[in-house]
C-alpha cells in the first residue's frame, strides 16, 4: 500500500518500512530507519545517526539486532501496523482493534461502531483500567520471567545428558525467548505510555499493552498446559545377560 503523496519532489519513494528515519520524514523523505534512540524517542537512518552522534554523545542508541526494543517506541506509538506511516485515529469496538482511515475501507466495512479516539480518550487518566495497567503489566512480565527461569532449569538439565536431546533443548530456548521478547516489548509499551503527555497517544499506548498482555497470556496458557517430558535412565541389560553367560572371561594357554 502506497504511503501518503507529499507535495515535495524530494519524496522519492513510496515504499513501506517498518520504521522511517524522524529526521528524513521531516524533510519530506522516505528513508528507512537503522537505529532508534530511546533519550530522543527517534529514529535515524545511517546518515542522519552520524549528526546525532556528534550532538548527542551519550544518548543511548539501539540498532536493528534490538529492533523488538523499539515497538511502542517514538513514533511507532501512533503509527498504524498495517498501514505505516498512516497515524491510529479510529477504534473499531467491533472488533476492538486500533485503526487508520485506510484499515476501515479495506477491513471493518461492515462494521457497525467506528470511533473516533479524540472522543474515547477525554478522561483516561482517571479511567481504572487506566491507572491499573502498572500493576497488569508487571504481573504479566513477572509471570513471563517466572515460565522462562523454569524452562531454564529444564534447559541446564537436559544439557547434562548430551546433544541427543537437542530437539527439546530447541523447544525450550524457543519458549525462554518468546517470554523475554514480550517482556521486553510489554516493559517499552508501558515506559512509552507512561511518558506520554497526550490523551490519544496515552489511549493508543493502553490499547496496545491490552493487546500485548493478551498475547503474552496466552503464550503462558500454552506453556503452562505442555505436557513435561520426563528423561530417565535406563540401562540396557544386554551386556549384564551377556556376561552372567559366560563360564569365563579368558582361556589360559602354556605355549613351549
Amino acid at each position: 500500500m502506497a504511503s501518503k503523496q507529499r507535495p515535495s519532489v524530494l519524496y522519492a519513494s513510496d515504499e513501506i518500512h517498518d520504521f522511517s528515519c524522524s529526521v528524513c520524514k521531516d524533510d519530506n523523505l522516505n528513508i528507512e530507519a537503522k537505529h532508534f534512540c530511546g533519550d530522543c524517542s527517534k529514529y535515524y537512518c545511517d546518515k542522519c545517526l552520524t549528526f546525532h552522534a556528534k550532538i548527542h554523545k551519550h544518548h543511548v542508541v539501539l540498532g536493528c539486532k534490538d529492533v523488538d526494543k523499539w515497538v511502542g517506541q517514538g513514533d511507532a506509538l501512533v503509527t498504524c501496523n498495517l498501514h505505516p506511516p498512516k497515524v491510529i485515529e479510529l477504534l473499531c469496538e467491533d472488533h476492538n482493534e486500533l485503526c487508520c482511515h485506510l484499515c476501515v475501507p479495506l477491513n471493518h466495512r461492515m462494521c457497525g461502531s467506528i470511533s473516533l479516539i479524540s472522543d474515547l480518550v477525554k478522561g483516561i487518566y482517571k479511567m481504572t483500567d487506566f491507572k491499573q495497567l502498572p500493576a497488569k503489566v508487571t504481573k504479566v512480565t513477572d509471570r513471563l520471567n517466572q515460565v522462562k527461569e523454569a524452562r531454564k532449569k529444564n534447559q541446564n538439565s537436559l544439557n547434562t545428558s548430551g546433544n541427543v536431546l537437542a530437539d527439546l533443548n530447541g523447544s525450550l530456548q524457543k519458549d525462554i525467548d518468546h517470554c523475554d521478547l514480550l517482556h521486553d516489548q510489554l516493559k517499552a509499551l508501558l515506559d512509552t505510555v507512561q511518558a506520554q503527555g497526550k490523551e490519544s497517544s496515552s489511549y493508543i499506548g493502553f490499547k496496545k499493552c491490552e493487546d500485548k498482555m493478551e498475547e503474552a497470556n496466552r503464550l503462558l496458557h500454552e506453556i503452562e498446559n505442555k505436557q513435561e517430558a520426563t528423561i530417565t535412565f535406563q540401562p540396557d541389560t544386554h551386556a549384564q545377560q551377556l556376561l552372567s553367560d559366560l563360564k569365563a572371561l579368558a582361556n589360559i594357554h602354556n605355549d613351549p
